[in-house]
């Protein structure tokens, strides 16, 4: 099973700049890619950051908030960390959860989720990732774009060092951050968490 201590390796290897291939597992139709997300933009306050689900979206600056029932056989299992799953141009959370939590885009531009087998907001979209590879003198490296885009980290108000994730093709773009989603294979057969906590309310 994929460890905490082999996911800070490959992190590591990535934010360094060593080379790292990335590998997926086929099912049948398209590809699924199993991808723990990270920051590239060099010569920012967030290059080499995680990107963690909380409160409904991806955030640098927050731990990933995640639950299990406590009637869950194998809670202890799970890593913990957070990571998306993307077939084709969709995207969905790494998770066990009957029903699954869907990944999206808001009509602000917020990357969000789902509650647990629930739909997605009806101004948010579901597509429109895509996985490309970078090759790079020294490195070669997965990332996942939104609409051909790269992402934006825009401060949170009143959180110092923490920022929202947000598509760059349709988010607005005043004091935020540009930067490349860099994604680490996980490369478990299992989940990495039972679910995601607290979905944002998107009207």
């Amino acid at each position: 099973m994929f460890t905490r201590a082999l996911f800070m390796t490959a992190l590591i290897a990535l934010t360094s700049a060593s080379p790292t291939i990335l590998s997926s597992r086929q099912q049948p139709g398209d590809t699924v890619y199993y991808l723990a997300p990270t920051a590239k933009a060099a010569g920012t306050a967030v290059d080499g950051a995680v990107l963690n689900a909380a409160d409904g979206g991806l955030f640098i600056g927050k731990n990933t908030a995640t639950s299990c029932p406590s009637n869950y056989l194998t809670c202890g299992d799970f890593t913990n960390i957070t990571a998306i799953t993307l077939t084709g141009s969709s995207a969905s959370m790494d998770v066990a959860v009957p029903g699954g939590q869907a990944a999206y885009i808001s009509g602000d531009g917020a990357f969000g989720f789902s509650s647990p087998a629930a739909g997605i907001p009806p101004t948010a979209t579901q597509t429109g990732f895509t996985r490309i590879e970078r090759f790079a003198p020294t490195e070669t490296y997965a990332a996942v774009w939104f609409k051909g885009s790269d992402w934006l980290a825009c401060p949170v108000a009143d959180s110092v060092g923490v920022y929202q994730v947000r598509a760059a093709a349709i988010g607005d773009k005043t004091g935020c951050i540009y930067f490349e989603m860099a994604a680490i294979e996980v490369g478990s057969e299992e989940p990495q968490a039972y679910q995601y906590d607290s979905p944002l309310v998107v009207s």
